[in-house]
């Protein structure tokens, strides 16, 4: 492999639970049925109205998901600037610098709070590339994969994606990439189950491994 292209939530930065229990609270301050961590990590879906449908056990009308957004985000913000990188981020990113290698950063989080968020961790040198949503940007995963490898110029084969979702994977395989899917335990976005079949690590470091 020559490139790494890193996902951020839940994978370089630490925020599973915080995920989770922004989630929980914002289900809470809509009036909505109550909301677990099995039944999230059991729901987990791309993109977030599908997900948001499937806890609530219905279709949503789009003023329900307005309010959803709207709470889950007061809810993240309030935990997100104590929230650290993964354990084993800075040490994986190292490694892969040290090698000689490239790595970019990818994630569906809106791009203008992404920028500051990577910055404040201080691992912003390590990327060729960091990029997440822009001007309303939603949906899946794989469009953004594919226009950031044009960008950058890399063969789609050379490349392994690391991410933690369903979501990563589906992206990989349509853009022609290896995978690694990170999980992260009991404060993973997603359910061990539904990762089956697919290429599984407990640590960000294996990914490391398997790309060396």
């Amino acid at each position: 492999m020559e490139h790494i292209v890193w996902d951020w939530n839940g994978t370089l930065f630490g925020d599973g639970a915080a995920l989770i229990e922004s989630t929980i609270e914002a289900f809470h301050a809509a009036g909505l049925p109550a909301v677990t961590r099995e039944l999230y990590q059991r729901h987990h879906a791309q993109p977030i109205p599908l997900f948001y449908n499937r806890l609530a056990g219905r279709e949503l009308s789009d003023a329900e998901q307005a309010a959803l957004a709207v709470h889950f985000q007061t809810a993240y913000v309030k935990r997100r600037d104590t929230i650290p990188l993964t354990h084993d981020a800075l040490t994986s990113l190292q490694r892969w610098q040290g090698a000689g290698r490239t790595q970019s950063l990818l994630s569906m989080y809106p791009h203008d709070e992404l920028m500051p968020l990577v910055q404040r961790t201080g691992i912003a040198g390590f990327f060729a590339a960091v990029d997440g949503l822009r001007d309303g940007e939603r949906g899946r995963k794989a469009p953004h994969l594919r226009r950031q490898l044009d960008e950058l110029g890399f063969d789609p084969s050379t490349v392994l994606l690391v991410g933690d979702s369903v979501d990563d994977a589906v992206a990989a395989r349509e853009c022609g990439t290896q995978f690694r899917l990170y999980h992260a335990g009991r404060d993973a976005l997603h359910a061990r189950d539904h990762f089956a079949g697919m290429s599984i690590v407990d640590s960000l470091g294996e990914a490391v491994d398997a790309a060396l």
